[in-house]
């Protein structure tokens, strides 16, 4: 083999390898060194395999967007019942039942003095099936913006399985963030 071609094979071997580890570190597979004494070192995720934190990195995009999703639906709630006319109280457009688990979830939350609260609204004491009920026992605060029930029902009913599966750390299929995307899509459109 002649020099040139020598130094053409590796060249490309070289190029290769950089393309190969500049996708793994993408990919979250390979970290690149970070320099002594230099923030963003060791962490206590690095005490966790690799293939873990890849899962875990993969689902915090979509852990996002579901953070994102459930509390607009709960400041939507929350506005809605402060502009009504005829609650006294705010809370009073929530079904007794509902108010009273998330004010038992509320006060647990208070005797654990090493835990901050869940936020500041009794609404992030309910789970995502409740704020769905919530919605549609108050349907004629709701209509105007959402304005298919049938739609609202399925809506909550198709989303919890993916909300359930990724709130308990769980991982979800392509197809799944796919669908759950898409469906976040659809409630901005009809939410504004």
């Amino acid at each position: 083999m002649s020099q040139t071609h020598e130094l053409e094979a590796f060249l490309y071997r070289g190029a290769t390898a950089t393309a190969q580890i500049n996708s793994m570190v993408g990919a979250g597979t390979l970290r690149e060194p970070v320099p002594p004494g230099s923030p963003g070192g060791w962490t206590i995720l690095d005490e966790f395999d690799m293939v873990a934190r890849t899962r875990a990195r993969r689902m915090g995009r979509i852990y996002e967007l579901l953070f994102c999703l459930e509390n607009s639906m709960r400041e939507l709630i929350e506005r809605t019942f402060k502009e009504a006319d005829e609650f006294t109280d705010w809370t009073d457009g929530i079904e007794g039942g509902i108010l009273k688990g998330a004010r038992k979830r509320e006060k647990e939350d208070d005797e654990a003095p090493w835990h901050g609260p869940r936020g500041g609204s009794i609404l992030n004491y309910l789970d995502f099936p409740q704020l769905g009920e919530i919605i549609l026992d108050q349907w004629d605060h709701f209509q105007d913006l959402l304005g298919d029930r049938r739609w609202v029902e399925s809506y909550f009913r198709e989303m919890n399985p993916a909300r359930r599966a990724l709130a308990h750390t769980g991982d979800l299929t392509e197809f799944d963030v796919e669908r759950m995307e898409m469906r976040v899509r659809e409630w901005l459109m009809v939410v504004g």
